[in-house]
């Protein structure tokens, strides 16, 4: 192996121990030192890789969501119907389809302890939050914001704002399901994200044809 892979290999590793322990203690409970002995690194080797502990939280974060908001936003027309292939359904079924893909991710068990580790410090470092907005909240906005864009010039419709429809339907999925996974009050599974996910569409759709008519 060559030194750049050995290199990102033990980057791989604290990532991954990081990633543990900041989901397991939340940011303020997590210490370097824990990291280093869950990686079965030294301390020396993880400031080596890493500067300080919001760089590392910074990493976990990101490996956590692979929509970069500004990388999406960019992507070629081609690269995201191969990704998403909804994108080319311009019809109620591909607002439920993009409803099913933003749930999947929000309520995996990743993402919601993801959340738990932020919120939990929030007050304290309130850096935490903003960090997850960029990194996390807006790489799932600019997916919806992108296929909004998308479904409305093949429509024809003029009367919609991308971005406010965006955040409203993000509303829409969220309300009723979040809290309650979030909480343990909800058993997660596709059926469910496919039954949710349903009702948010047809209130939506409803909206975008009542104001296009």
């Amino acid at each position: 192996m060559t030194r750049a892979g050995i290199v990102a290999e033990k980057d791989r590793v604290i990532i991954l121990a990081a990633r543990e322990n900041f989901f397991r203690d939340g940011y303020a409970g997590a210490s370097m030192d824990a990291i280093a002995a869950s990686a079965g690194v030294s301390v020396k080797t993880v400031y080596s890789h890493f500067s300080n502990k919001d760089q590392l939280f910074a990493k976990v974060m990101i490996g956590a969501c692979t929509d970069n908001p500004f990388e999406v936003a960019a992507a070629p027309q081609e690269d995201l119907l191969e990704r998403f292939p909804w994108f080319q359904q311009h019809t109620k079924q591909g607002v439920h389809a993009a409803g099913c893909e933003y749930l999947a991710h929000l309520l995996s068990e990743e993402q919601l302890a993801l959340y738990r580790a932020v919120t939990r410090d929030a007050i304290r470092f309130p850096e935490l939050g903003q960090q997850y907005h960029r990194t996390v909240a807006m790489g799932r906005t600019s997916i919806l914001t992108s296929y909004f864009e998308s479904l409305f010039r093949a429509r024809g419709w003029t009367k919609r704002s991308v971005t406010q429809d965006s955040m409203l339907y993000e509303g829409i999925l969220r309300a009723g399901i979040f809290e309650a996974a979030l909480h343990g009050l909800t058993e997660v599974n596709r059926k469910v994200l496919q039954r949710h996910a349903s009702r948010a569409a047809d209130i939506l759709w409803k909206l975008f044809t009542h104001i296009e008519r």
